[in-house]
């Protein structure tokens, strides 16, 4: 796999998440943090579909369990992923491997963060609350009866 990716590359086909020179560790790294950006992105859309349809169900028993249960099995998928970052490196660290350099958690947000960025050419950053473009609240009247 790690010559596909360096030959696709040396052809002119640059991808956005698979750099140029990727070490074998990297290419690691990759593949975990693209598994976790889908399993959450996925366990937060079926919550979300699930939820709508609990909602619509009219509170039907036959309909109200099947939406139940998948929000339920997309809750302990969150679970999973979130304890199985955390707990590969002691895992690794107990079995005395070098894991740290792609399975550290810090390393694997980074990478989805650097991921994001590569793909939609923007940065976290931009979606977080910016306080310079906040009102300040003594330019508005102190009462409306201009209008």
């Amino acid at each position: 796999m790690y010559n596909t990716v360096n030959a696709a590359i040396d052809a002119g086909e640059v991808s956005p998440i698979f750099g140029p020179n990727m070490e074998p560790g990297d290419f690691i790294l990759t593949i975990i943090s693209i598994f976790v950006l889908v399993a959450g992105i996925l366990s937060i859309l079926f919550i979300l579909w699930w939820g709508l349809l609990l909602i619509l169900s009219g509170w039907k028993d036959d309909k109200i369990k099947p939406a139940i249960n998948t929000i339920r099995y997309a809750i302990i998928g969150i679970i999973i992923t979130v304890v199985a970052i955390f707990v590969f490196p002691l895992l690794g660290w107990l079995l005395w491997l070098d894991v740290k350099q792609y399975a550290e958690p810090s390393r694997i947000f980074s990478k989805i963060e650097e991921m994001w960025n590569n793909i939609f050419w923007t940065s976290w950053a931009t979606f977080k609350w910016n306080s310079s473009t906040e009102q300040n609240l003594d330019d508005f009247p102190a009462d409306f009866s201009d209008l």
